[in-house]
């Protein structure tokens, strides 16, 4: 299901736009859906970090949620450089998808990614997963303070 299918208009802060595909800024959580056929490489995604960093504060910490409803390919290597400069802001990454080749995809990735892949296969399911990562970050962090 696409966002705009879903029923989270309210929740959605702002919206970043690309020929690559859409990124949706809510509370604590990033979601993409990557346009049809693209190859998605590091030189766009760090295109989206940085409009990340520019809407959540230089001491970004979120969930991303990468829902693909397309399909599209991602450039293995680049996937190095991207764990590399995220992984200290990313309380969670979560793949929807119902797609086993999607999901192969993911496990892909897993061999770049300090970070757990989580797989859903409804939205809804991976954004309360979300709120319950950052939750459970911040408990740590108020308990550490």
């Amino acid at each position: 299901m696409k966002i705009v299918d879903s029923t989270l208009a309210d929740s959605i802060l702002d919206i970043h736009i690309t020929k690559q595909g859409n990124f949706y800024f809510l509370e604590g959580m990033v979601i993409s859906e990557i346009n049809e056929g693209i190859t998605y490489t590091f030189n766009e995604a760090s295109k989206v970090i940085q409009a990340a960093h520019d809407f959540y504060g230089p001491n970004i910490s979120v969930c991303y949620l990468s829902n693909r409803v397309n399909n599209y390919s991602l450039k293995p290597s680049d996937w190095l450089k991207f764990f590399r400069n995220t992984s200290n802001q990313l309380n969670g990454y979560a793949v929807i998808t119902k797609s086993e080749n999607s999901w192969f995809n993911a496990l892909m990735e897993r061999l770049f990614c300090k970070t757990d892949i989580v797989r859903f296969d409804n939205l809804y399911k991976a954004i309360e997963w979300a709120k319950e990562q950052n939750a459970a970050i911040d408990n740590k962090t108020s308990l550490a303070s």
